[in-house]
């Protein structure tokens, strides 16, 4: 796809130069691009959970024997295209934007190859479910293992029971649960780039399945105390 970049992205790009911590200056610029505020939650949801997704992937690249800062650097900037979306379809196109911009970042400061190149493609391929390049590496799936296993977490838990479960009926709750389940159980087989993350998917699945069984059981007692109490059952 053709990218157009807005004129305060390409500015703040035109900034940047060679020299200097590349890590720190990553940093900056995908705070300069998300421009998190209080009074905007979507950018400031944005760029705390690249931070996560940056500590993830520095805790895979040791475990790994991966390139520890190039992949922190991609762990950050794999969300920077959002802001250069200019509506609701464009949001899917977000990884080739911030994949073009990272291009351009690189490019800026002179950062080598062939970890540069490697570091697009993981932002490219970030979102992706399947179609996944054949020749990807450990470190390019890297990204994608540590964005999925942040969205995964307990942050996400707590937005989706916010937008899901809130002001629901309790037979309502337990057929999400149910989903949920369901969706953990099917998530099983999902491709990790390195037996790291592989096991950090599973464990959060696990957390998944016990806190949706829990919640179930809980929402069980609903039912079974009103028949109880109308001498349906003992």
């Amino acid at each position: 796809m053709e990218v157009v970049l807005s004129e305060r992205v390409k500015e703040i790009i035109e900034q940047q130069q060679p020299g200097g911590d590349v890590l720190v200056k990553t940093l900056e610029l995908v705070r300069s691009i998300l421009e998190p505020k209080e009074d905007r939650y979507d950018m400031l949801y944005r760029y705390e959970h690249s931070l996560r997704v940056a500590a993830i992937g520095q805790r895979i690249a040791r475990e790994e024997s991966l390139p520890e800062v190039p992949l922190m650097m991609a762990c950050l900037l794999h969300d920077v295209g959002y802001p250069e979306c200019r509506s609701l379809e464009e949001l899917n196109s977000h990884a080739e934007i911030g994949a073009y911009i990272t291009r351009q970042y690189l490019n800026r400061i002179g950062f080598e190859e062939p970890l540069g190149t490697s570091i697009c493609t993981a932002v490219l391929i970030h979102d992706r479910v399947d179609n996944l390049p054949p020749e990807a590496t450990a470190f390019e799936l890297s990204v994608r293992d540590a964005d999925d296993i942040d969205r995964s977490d307990a942050m996400r838990m707590c937005i989706w029971g916010y937008h899901d479960i809130g002001q629901r009926s309790a037979a309502e709750v337990m057929e999400i649960c149910e989903k949920r389940l369901k969706l953990a159980e099917s998530s099983h087989s999902r491709i990790c780039g390195t037996e790291t993350a592989r096991k950090m998917w599973l464990e959060l699945l696990e957390m998944h399945r016990n806190f949706y069984e829990r919640l179930y059981g809980q929402l069980q007692t609903t039912g079974e105390a009103e028949r109880f109490i109308r001498g349906e059952t003992l």
